[in-house]
């Protein structure tokens, strides 16, 4: 009997181990799941003394690409004693906010919701001028490695980088939808082309000016898809994601079989702070409105940004925040060529 006692008590001892055990395992997956969406720390190195800093996106987006491209347009074109520009990688909209907030960079590109959001809590926020609009464009992966697909796909995908606009697109689009569960898996932005090229990752959420060489690549060279939302998903999502607006990529675009889809799109901003000075944010203006005629035979984004007036107000009017002081110089300036050009443009 003693014996039975002793083996009864070393028993329950150890279950009491197990539920220990499990209960912590359970409490570090559950920490786990917490950073996953937790901020990104800021980079370090985003300061300047000598440079007017531009924080820009990640390299799989337009934010980077179009930054490095008005960096040298802005110093090819700045006077010997206005400074230099430069333009740093960040994890785009979210990032960008904070960092003008804690002022280490001078101008930042955001989409118009955040920018919107950051005003509410942040008065000094101010808009220099609305640019293209971002186009959520979700791969999916090849047809014979996953047939009879149906977004989001039977594995996790990439939603975007940590802590960025992107993924918080993805996880509106899922509440939209009304998709439960836990869909993301952090995926190397070097890596999301063949992750899903391979049919290793479910989908990838690309949001960005469009044509976008990630997409491109994806569905020319890994014959990957778009995922293409009916009207009622359409009308869903747009009333879940902030200033968006219904948007059609048009069949053939990316290569002649890709079909027609229906997606969304989000307007962007390039934004800084009412600290800047209103004579650097005026010459931005101005250097920005003729690099668009330029620009746009390099980077095919730029060819969408607004330069008629009434673009210009209905992006102004979604966004709801105010025009930095140096913008309004350049508009009181130039506001007859806006509205009396041909096409409704700016005339050369």
């Amino acid at each position: 009997m003693k014996e039975n006692s002793k083996n009864i008590k070393k028993l329950i001892w150890l279950l009491v181990f197990i539920l220990i055990a499990v209960s912590t395992l359970a409490i570090i997956s559950l920490n786990e799941e917490e950073e996953e969406i937790s901020e990104v720390p800021l980079p370090p190195n985003l300061y300047s003394s000598s440079h007017h800093v531009i924080g820009t996106g990640n390299t799989l987006g337009t934010y980077f690409a179009a930054g490095k491209l008005l960096e040298k347009w802005f110093n090819d074109s700045i006077d010997k004693n206005g400074g230099s520009f430069k333009a740093f990688q960040t994890n785009g909209s979210t990032d960008n906010i904070v960092l003008l907030q804690t002022k280490r960079i001078d101008f930042g590109m955001a989409e118009a919701r955040i920018a919107k959001e950051a005003f509410s809590s942040n008065p000094k926020i101010r808009v220099v001028w609305p640019l293209w609009y971002d186009v959520v464009q979700m791969i999916k992966p090849p047809e014979d490695l996953t047939p009879n697909y149906v977004f989001p796909g039977k594995i996790k995908g990439f939603i975007g980088q940590r802590n960025s606009s992107t993924a918080r697109t993805s996880k509106e689009i899922f509440e939209a939808l009304n998709i439960s569960g836990k869909h993301s898996i952090d995926v190397p932005i070097g890596e999301v082309v063949k992750k899903i090229g391979d049919a290793h990752i479910g989908f990838a959420m690309i949001q960005a000016g469009m044509p976008n060489r990630t997409v491109a690549d994806s569905i020319i060279f890994y014959h990957c898809g778009l995922v293409s939302f009916d009207d009622k998903q359409i009308d869903l999502i747009c009333n879940k994601v902030s200033t968006s607006v219904k948007y059609t990529i048009p069949a053939g675009y990316y290569e002649e079989n890709q079909p027609e889809i229906k997606t969304i799109a989000i307007p962007n901003v390039l934004v800084t702070t009412s600290d800047i000075s209103p004579d650097l944010v005026e010459y931005v203006t101005e250097m920005l409105i003729k690099g668009c005629q330029k620009l746009k035979y390099r980077f095919k984004a730029f060819e969408t940004v607004p330069t008629d007036s009434e673009s210009i107000l209905k992006i102004l009017r979604e966004t709801g925040v105010p025009l930095h002081e140096g913008t309004r110089r350049w508009l009181d300036k130039n506001l007859n060529q806006l509205q009396n050009s041909e096409n409704g443009g700016l005339q050369n």
